[in-house]
Order: structure tokens, then sequence, then C-alpha cells
């Protein structure tokens, strides 16, 4: 959703689709993954080196987040990057009501029955106190800002991205300057 921002640490981190235990699609792939990783990691020095001190990437504008791992940006940032067994989507849905993070899981029966679902962090749309765009930075970047002062950039994809802004009630552009908490 937002790759700028800071990624939680592992036991932040809820855990998603607890009833799920591994499936027999994952154990099969593990291996596979494991190699893929141990070649991905580079065993020269002299190409770490220039790696990590000149063929960087340059430093994205603008800051992604404000607010502790406590606050409610903190809460959602921290439901982003979910603990879980098994390839999990991850999901914004904004009702007239609520703003929350679903978790879907991408594993399938032997049915063919798609995978549970799971909300995993949720909160009252009222909370929200603004939404952000902010294109000049990314195309489709939004910050979403909290009624606790905490907000965090997220990045809206896929079909139908543009909508979503649109389902807030406070939009914001980003020359409108930030509302404060009176």
């Amino acid at each position: 959703m937002a790759d700028r921002a800071p990624k939680a640490g592992y036991l932040r981190r809820p855990r998603a689709l607890r009833s799920e235990s591994r499936s027999l699609w994952s154990w099969c792939t593990l291996p596979v993954r494991g190699a893929a990783t141990l070649i991905s990691i580079t065993w020269n020095p002299f190409a770490a080196f220039f790696e990590a001190v000149m063929w960087r990437e340059a430093k994205k504008p603008g800051r992604p987040f404000q607010g502790g791992w406590d606050s409610m940006a903190g809460q959602q940032a921290c439901a982003i990057l979910p603990r879980t067994k098994n390839s999990t989507a991850v999901m914004m849905q904004v009702t007239d009501r609520h703003v929350q993070i679903v978790y879907v899981s991408r594993a399938r029966s032997f049915t063919g029955e798609p995978g549970p679902v799971e909300v995993g962090w949720a909160t009252d749309l009222r909370n929200v106190s603004y939404i952000r765009d902010r294109s000049d930075v990314v195309g489709g970047d939004h910050e979403i800002g909290f009624v606790d002062g905490s907000w965090r950039s997220v990045l809206f994809a896929g079909h139908g991205w543009s909508g979503i802004a649109s389902a807030f009630p406070v939009r914001l552009s980003h020359l409108d300057p930030v509302p404060t908490q009176g």
C-alpha cells in the first residue's frame, strides 16, 4: 500500500488468518522460495559495497508517516503487513461508516473454494480527519490523517483506485493546508 512507509517490527504486526494452516502448495514451494532467497544474496563484497553506496535508488520526497506505532496511523501501518503462514492479499475497504484493512487468503481448498477472509484493523470513518492527494510525490499517493494528529502515506493502485478518495468526507489537494486539531 505504501512503499515509502516504515515497516513495523515482526512482533508488532498482527497475526492474520490464524485458523488457516500452511497449505500444501506453500509447503511444496518452500524449497524453491528458499533457493531464490539464497540466489538473490550477493556474495561479492565489492558488488555489495557499490550497490549500497552508489547504485542506491534516490530517496522519494516527503515523509511517509507521522505518529508513533501506538497512534491510529501506526496501528494501520502495522496491520498492512500481517504475520501469516500463507500468501495473503491485503486490501483496504472504505464504507459509509468504517475504514478497515482486510486479509484475503490466496490459498484455495481442494474443492476450489476461495480461502477465508478476515478483518485485521478497523476504525470508524469519523476517526479519519482528512485524505490528502499527494500525486505531486507519486501518482496515486495519498495521506490519510486521523483525529489523533497522526497520518500515513498510502498508495492506491489497481483498477478503480481514483474513486477511493471520494469515499472519505474531507478531501484535500497537495496545495491545501493540513487541518489542525483544535
